[in-house]
């Protein structure tokens, strides 16, 4: 090639390091005097020179903005030109590969996260090219040319609008494809999820909106556009059903729409991929016997834990602090969530009572230990009312000393829990005191702040030493023998399978163990941490020692042995279903095979927020709620339009899961509109008592009455009731066609009508308020804040397995909340009972706790009522109206009816509680107790007749 020369004018040798400036086979050359001072290598060029005059003479810049100032004017345009002549060759060349580039991963494949960068960079090039060398354009045939201008108009890059181009186009060119690939026509919003191809991808599907059509549709669209092969695709089922359920329809749509599957794309459940990773790199996976029988690992446990007891004795107050959780009273900030508390949890002493706190469960456990003789709440020789509806029972009897024990919830300050007046116990206090001295019984106390100062057992140690009680502790063998005939054992072997199971499933270290009870506030984490720990190891070896791994084994080995190289994922497309339930150690062994991956293969991940309800097993919702976070950032497809349930179903359901804010916000959409509630709410009794089958029986039968061939299933939290139902509804020939499913096994099931069972409070009700154990809580994948979230997902799963109508029955004498928030009339629930009616929601309501209602029960000597908060609340005898049998409760000397329509007040003995009557004496009529014809604990108050009949009068009270 010729050399091309330009010199510097009168300026340029002022002000320039050069005085010549040549250019030969694609350098520019910088001389002074005759020596090449520089050089400018031309070959990177990624656009042309620009050439320019003043009065300061000729300028050329460079790209990258590089100027060469003080030119000859005549000359700088030949020069310029000779440049970019030779630039022109090479710009050609890689404008033909750029415009390849940009087909490939902008037309015919989804604009990528990772590709943006070089899109931008051949959007930028091409813009320049347009620009500056338009007649370069003609070297170019048709079809390049009209890519190098929608490749121009799309400078400067926006990738979001890139990517509305790509859909639009692959809309309208596959609309055959996705017209046939399903048995009806893929919605629009099913298109889009099938096309988008970004190197993560979330697809967010609603109950019902074809999330399986989708991932079929998307499988064939790969393999039909050529984009991947089907042994580059890998689709993971959250099981083995579901696995085989898509590789049938798979098999089916592939033939529908004419796509040919030269092999089986890979679909499997998380273990199996596990299981093929190790297998292919030789490593053995014979399973566990403790993995494939459920009954040996429940024996392996219960074995281990009596093991650890008698080796390290010491650690049993461990074990009963985490079977019955030390909660201090007084951190309680309302006097509900302290009701549920007590409501819900179980302290069983070593001897078997059930207790109602963990301190008294603690005195219980000292004294037996100790050898000291017990009565735990013995009726007080005299009967006494304490309060409305509340006979006088002491904690504890010592019938060695024949002393009462009064353990006292109070702080030093004589401060107590919040759902107490802190004035009033007090006043108590003192009262108990007097009663016992009026009575020549002998009282001693201990106290709350005991407890919390870590001086209770000194406390007791006094006591006893005091009160000369011979003790007679019992030794180790004694003690645990006691302990394995007891339900420590079984309680604590299933809270350590459920702890054991968290730990494998998250993978947790023993320092994570700590940080997270720690974090949830257990009582001696440290202590809990080492036993944890040890039974982790123990597990361990025994799984070693037999040459065996379990399923936990099959997904971290081989989480291990990819991220070792020892395994080469050959996989470019990913695609997980039920994404919303995987778990930590599951989504890593993904994460691992995408980053050692060499063919940077995209995620799609299918699921429903919603519909997260596998927690307990290790389910980790924040990994779709914290997608972008925690994965990284992605394209968002979310299905709205449902086929199997009517607009009804879509409101009561959508807006009660979304109650929740942590939730993605979904508009649903359906295909069956209706103008009236097909979400019912029933009551579950029958005049006025429990009759929870009788009422599935006729919501049953009016369903056979109209609609004979429709499909039926019962829905319960719990396998009880649901084996309740089937029995009853097969004693009335009624169970044919009937299907029984938990909620949680409702999931993927639908039926045309759904009879939801089981709304009731506690910790066996629904919501269940008590889920889990607070150190397998703390283990557990962490949750968002909002109430009962994961119970809220799951009412929601229940409610949308039905096509036409969903039958809610509840207990309104123990009422869900999830039904009491259900009676808002914004979520279009139809209220077929009264009892969900205010008027008899303020006749059962309790007066003396937060959120207990009063059920009715049938006793030995007539009907009576207890509060549905159970051990939550004081009360357990309501006395039942004489006039109308709603509730009645005390008052110091009335029993009050609570029904607004009847108000019938009886007159009660403000002594004992007893029925009061009238009696005739020497003076007339007037008010006498009932106890007083009884031969022990005899109650002899009188009261006088007040003119009205209704209202005291002045008293005079005598007590035997």
């Amino acid at each position: 090639m010729s050399v091309v020369s330009i010199s510097v004018n009168l300026w340029g040798k002022l002000t320039n390091s050069f005085d010549t400036v040549t250019f030969e086979d694609g350098t520019i050359n910088l001389y002074r005097k005759g020596r090449r001072i520089d050089t400018i290598d031309t070959d990177n060029f990624q656009s042309f020179t620009v050439s320019s005059t003043s009065w300061l003479g000729g300028s050329i810049t460079l790209p990258k903005s590089t100027c060469l100032n003080g030119l000859n004017p005549k000359q700088v345009s030949s020069f310029t030109e000779a440049i970019n002549t030779a630039i022109e060759k090479r710009v050609a060349s890689r404008t033909l590969s750029d415009i390849k580039d940009f087909e490939l991963n902008a037309v015919n494949s989804f604009p990528r996260d990772s590709e943006s960068k070089h899109l931008a960079q051949i959007c930028e090039s091409i813009h320049l090219l347009t620009t500056q060398r338009p007649s370069l354009l003609s070297s170019f045939g048709d079809s390049d040319r009209n890519l190098v201008r929608l490749i121009a108009d799309f400078y400067p890059l926006d990738i979001a609008s890139l990517r509305a181009f790509h859909e639009g186009n692959q809309l309208q060119q596959r609309e055959e494809f996705y017209d046939a690939v399903e048995s009806n026509p893929l919605t629009q919003e099913q298109r889009l999820a099938v096309i988008r191809n970004n190197d993560r991808n979330m697809v967010l599907a609603a109950a019902g909106t074809g999330k399986t059509s989708v991932m079929v549709a998307k499988i064939l669209d790969l393999v039909d556009r050529k984009i991947a092969s089907p042994s580059q695709i890998l689709t993971m089922a959250y099981n083995k059903s579901a696995a085989t359920e898509l590789d049938e329809r798979l098999s089916e749509k592939a033939q529908k729409s004419n796509v040919h599957l030269e092999e089986r794309p890979q679909i499997s459940t998380f273990h199996a991929l596990g299981r093929k990773i190790l297998q292919e790199s030789g490593i053995d996976t014979r399973l566990s016997q403790l993995t494939q029988d459920s009954d040996k690992l429940d024996i392996w446990v219960s074995r281990w834990l009596q093991t650890y007891l008698l080796k390290h004795f010491d650690k049993l107050p461990t074990l009963i602090e985490m079977i019955a959780p030390p909660i201090d009273p007084m951190s309680y900030r309302s006097a509900a969530a302290f009701q549920r508390y007590q409501r819900d949890n179980t302290f069983s002493t070593i001897k078997g009572e059930k207790v109602k706190g963990f301190q008294e469960l603690l005195i219980a456990n000292y004294l037996f230990i100790k050898g000291v003789e017990y009565e735990y709440e013995p009726q007080y020789p005299v009967k006494q009312r304490v309060s409305a509806g509340v006979d006088y029972r002491p904690d504890f009897y010592l019938p060695q000393a024949d002393v009462y024990l009064e353990h006292f919830g109070i702080s030093r300050d004589g401060s107590t829990r919040i759902d107490i007046d802190s004035v009033k116990y007090n006043s108590d206090i003192e009262w108990k005191r007097q009663f016992h001295e009026s009575n020549g019984t002998k009282l001693v106390e201990t106290y709350h702040y005991n407890w919390v100062e870590g001086t209770l057992n000194n406390r007791l140690d006094s006591l006893i030493s005091e009160l000369e009680i011979p003790a007679h502790p019992k030794n180790k063998d004694e003690i645990l023998k006691h302990i394995n005939e007891s339900d420590y054992i079984s309680d604590g072997a299933k809270i350590l399978r459920k702890c054991l199971s968290a730990i494998r499933s998250e993978g947790l270290s023993p320092a994570t163990i700590f940080q997270r009870l720690t974090h949830n506030d257990i009582i001696d984490a440290k202590s809990t941490t080492d036993l944890l720990t040890q039974l982790h190891d123990d597990y361990i070896e025994e799984l070693r020692s037999n040459e065996s791994i379990d399923f936990d084994d099959m997904i971290n080995l081989a989480t291990e042995v990819v991220a070792s190289d020892e395994f080469t994922p050959s996989w470019s497309q990913i695609l997980i279903d039920e994404f919303q339930d995987i778990s930590a150690s599951r989504m890593k062994l993904i994460t691992t095979i995408i980053e050692m991956s060499k063919t940077k293969p995209a995620l799609t991940v299918v699921g429903d927020d919603w519909q997260s309800i596998y927690r307990f097993s290790g389910g980790k919702l924040e990994l779709t709620t914290r997608f972008a976070d925690l994965i990284g950032s992605y394209s968002e497809t979310k299905l709205q339009k449902t086929f199997r349930y009517n607009n009804s179903i879509a409101k009561t359901a959508g807006l009660f899961v979304m109650e929740n804010p942590e939730q993605y916000q979904k508009q649903i959409q359906t295909h069956t509109v209706v103008d009236t509630p097909q979400v019912y709410l029933l009551d579950d009794k029958k005049n006025g008592k429990d009759a929870l089958e009788t009422k599935i029986y006729e919501v049953v039968s009016k369903i056979r009455s109209h609609d004979s061939q429709g499909s039926i299933a019962i829905i319960g939290r719990y396998n009880y009731l649901l084996s309740e139902a089937n029995i009853a509804l097969g004693k009335r020939n009624a169970r044919d066609g009937v299907k029984f499913w938990t909620f949680h096994k409702s999931k993927g099931l639908e039926a045309d009508y759904c009879i939801l069972i089981g709304f009731s409070q506690g910790k066996q009700g629904f919501p269940s308020d008590t889920l889990e154990n607070t150190v397998v809580e703390a283990l557990l994948p962490s949750i968002d804040s909002f109430p009962d979230s994961e119970e809220r997902r799951l009412f929601y799963v229940g409610v949308t397995r039905a096509k036409k109508k969903a039958y809610i029955i509840a207990d309104p004498s123990s009422p869900s909340k999830f039904v009491t928030e259900l009676l808002n009339p914004k979520f279009g629930v139809g209220i077929h009972s009264e009892s969900f009616k205010q008027a008899y929601r303020t006749t059962f309501k309790c007066k003396h706790c937060e959120e207990g209602f009063l059920k009715r029960i049938e006793g030995q000597y007539g009907d009576f009522y207890t509060c549905s908060t159970g051990n939550g609340c004081a009360v357990k005898n309501v006395r039942s109206c004489s006039k109308c049998g709603s509730p009645s409760s005390d008052t110091r000397s009335y029993s009050v009816c609570h029904n607004p329509a009847c108000g019938h007040k009886s007159k009660v003995c403000p002594a004992c509680g007893r029925p009061m009557v009238k009696r005739t004496g020497k003076k007339g009529i007037f008010w006498g107790c009932s106890g007083y014809s009884l031969s022990h604990d005899q109650c002899t108050y009188t009261e006088k007749l007040s003119a009205s009949d209704t209202e005291t009068g002045s008293s005079r009270k005598k007590r035997a």
